[in-house]
């Protein structure tokens, strides 16, 4: 009796082994991460925890392998939080269904069926045989749905996992999977009542299978929305600084048009010799210079176009802006995703400005590089108000 139930147990060890193999090949497929130094430690965890299953007949161990399985997850593929959620779900979900099945057929043959070799063939070929389909599930989600498994999802997309999971609680609940009698369960079923059982596991799968779907497609959906969204933000940056170089390049045509009469009044001046005037004039014509001058110079040429513009879309509105900002030229961030970041940070503080009174109307902004770390601080009038040295 005791070497058949260490044979029993030692297969029950393999054909679990190669379970847990698939399993782990999908999580590390889904994070691309080449954890392949792991594997003989998932697989010694698993095969100890599975043969003192099968040895001492323990029920109820469902919950600890997903316990087993999320702590794994999170030390070796850093899959974290939230993210966690579907690839556990979807795993013990198809797990859950594959036993389901595997315990349901076996005991269906072995009530209606004579096997000349007392039943251990059935009992190796159906587990493999439904291993083999499992793996096939998985690597069928995994081709393809594992790009909407790498990035982070709204908690609200979740919901539509949840179907997956009152599934598998079903099917090990009504099956009793995790009781140490569920076989009395099947022996009370007559033909008709196991045929139902068989259908409603295949819709359980089918309905899983299609549920997982919809999450990942709606999981790429609103990564593809986000990315619009990005676009869209760049987009509207890049028309600004064109828009703003336009201009400029306008006022520069229009004064250097105008030059060659500065020149002739001043001149004029001198040969008056007017010489107050001519200092006045001459004043007049190097302010106006200057305000052909960037005003401004963040060591980003594009930046400093936004700038420029989004200042002049403030003083349109009554509101003064005082800026420091300077990032070198070989920081490691492109220009179009400055021009989103500052644009979006510009664009709700004058939304915020034109709430307050005209004299409350004050935009700070200061960005520096430190330590490799872009920070970028912004405070309106309540706040520059109190921070002089900052002006």
């Amino acid at each position: 009796m005791m070497p058949s139930r260490l044979l029993f147990c030692a297969w029950c060890v393999l054909e679990n082994s190669l379970v847990h193999y698939c399993i782990y090949g999908f999580l590390r497929c889904i994070t691309q991460k080449k954890e392949g130094r792991y594997v003989p430690a998932w697989l010694m965890i698993n095969a100890v925890f599975t043969f003192l299953t099968a040895y001492y007949q323990l029920p109820g161990t469902f919950f600890m392998d997903v316990l087993v399985l999320l702590v794994f997850a999170n030390a070796v593929f850093g899959i974290r939080g939230l993210d966690l959620i579907a690839p556990v779900v979807i795993v013990f979900t198809f797990y859950t269904c594959r036993e389901g099945y595997c315990v349901f057929i076996l005991s269906w043959l072995a009530s209606d069926f004579h096997s000349p070799t007392g039943g251990w063939l059935e009992q190796m070929l159906v587990p493999v045989t439904l291993d083999v389909l499992f793996l096939g599930i998985l690597r069928i989600i995994n081709k393809r749905y594992s790009c909407a498994f790498r990035e982070s999802v709204s908690s609200s997309l979740h919901v539509l996992v949840l179907p997956c999971v009152i599934i598998s609680l079903a099917i090990r609940y009504g099956l009793h999977l995790d009781s140490r009698h569920f076989g009395r369960q099947f022996s009370s079923f007559d033909s008709k009542a196991r045929i139902t059982v068989l259908l409603t596991m295949l819709g359980a799968g089918v309905i899983a299978f299609v549920m997982v779907g919809a999450f990942c497609k709606i999981a790429r959906l609103s990564r593809q929305e986000t990315v619009a969204v990005l676009l869209q933000g760049r987009l509207q940056a890049q028309e600004a600084y064109i828009e703003e170089a336009r201009k400029q390049k306008e006022r520069v045509s229009s004064f250097r048009h105008d030059m060659d009469n500065h020149l002739l009044i001043i001149a004029g001046l001198l040969r008056d010799k007017r010489y107050m005037q001519a200092q006045e004039y001459a004043q007049k014509l190097h302010t106006g210079c200057r305000a052909l001058d960037m005003a401004m110079d963040t060591g980003r040429p594009v930046l400093d176009v936004l700038l420029r513009e989004k200042e002049s879309h403030a003083k349109q509105n009554h509101i003064t802006v005082s800026q420091d900002v300077a990032i070198p030229e070989n920081f490691g961030i492109d220009d179009m995703d400055l021009c989103v970041l500052f644009s979006n940070i510009l664009d709700n503080a004058v939304t915020a400005c034109k709430k307050e009174t005209r004299e409350e109307r004050h935009i700070f902004l200061s960005a520096k590089v430190r330590a490799k770390f872009l920070g970028v601080c912004l405070f309106r009038y309540t706040y520059c108000r109190h921070m002089g040295q900052f002006f």
